[in-house]
């Protein structure tokens, strides 16, 4: 089946980038260590023309310049969080040496790995409820990094207590009557825990940054992805916990990084 044909069933399924997503289909079908690649490309095209995203369906993600796996059924990272990424390598390097780094509600860990690949010696944890998608972090960020099933951040060991220079999330902030906003791969084939936050979308938020105050080092970081709309909510929350905070707008103009510090 050639490029060409495999962009024209793409189309007729309703895929905008038909011809950029034939090319990766054929990639990742030649990539395959299966010696049918037709019949490889034939499953994986299947797949995508019934919906499913195309990052899981090919096993990865291009973020920030790097291939992060996935798999089938967890939450795939989105380009805008390329900018907590950024203001997370920022922050691992302002603490110092001997950083210990936490992405709560990571995912597949995309933010972790991208620190870990920029700044080694960081010392990486993950913490997720899904542990399939622990799995995928584990495997990106690779064997030195430490995995915590965690609710929210209840389950990290007392050790760790004010240990943590920088904390970095994504947490679940789209208000739950904002599912039919969202495409239909999101809610169809990624987890609705990873989606969806409560009424105003700040449920998850909230309880984060209550319970970095047990986590964090003093002079210590929590930097948390959330919308536009929500950012000062957040930061008003935030403020009588004792945080100061500040934020960067993303170049969607639809999310920020809010960064909050504990007050001395």
């Amino acid at each position: 089946m050639s490029q060409g044909m495999v962009a024209a069933h793409l189309r007729r399924a309703g895929c905008v980038f038909a011809e950029d997503e034939a090319r990766i289909l054929m990639e990742a079908a030649q990539e395959s260590a299966l010696a049918d690649c037709r019949a490889v490309l034939g499953r994986l095209l299947a797949r995508r023309v019934a919906g499913e995203p195309l990052e899981q369906v090919v096993g990865w993600v291009d973020f920030a310049g790097q291939r992060i796996a996935v798999a089938p059924g967890v939450f795939v990272p989105r380009q805008r969080t390329t900018l907590l990424a950024q203001q997370s390598i920022l922050a691992v390097q302002a603490a110092g040496e001997s950083v210990r780094f936490l992405e709560a509600f990571c995912g597949v860990g995309a933010v972790a790995t991208t620190v870990s690949r920029t700044l080694h010696g960081t010392q990486i944890h993950l913490g997720d409820h899904d542990e399939t998608a622990l799995d995928c972090a584990k495997k990106n960020v690779g064997a030195q990094s430490t995995t915590h099933l965690l609710d929210c951040l209840v389950g990290l060991p007392q050790t760790l207590t004010g240990g943590f220079d920088v904390i970095s999330a994504v947490p679940p902030y789209v208000p739950d009557s904002a599912a039919q906003y969202l495409p239909h791969e999101a809610v169809e084939y990624e987890p609705a825990t990873a989606l969806f936050g409560g009424a105003d979308g700040l449920d998850l938020v909230r309880r984060l940054i209550t319970e970095s105050r047990d986590w964090l080092a003093p002079s210590g970081v929590l930097l948390i992805e959330l919308g536009t709309q929500q950012q000062e909510q957040a930061t008003d929350f935030a403020e009588p916990l004792g945080f100061d905070s500040r934020h960067r707008l993303g170049d969607d103009e639809q999310t920020v990084v809010l960064e909050l510090r504990l007050r001395d």
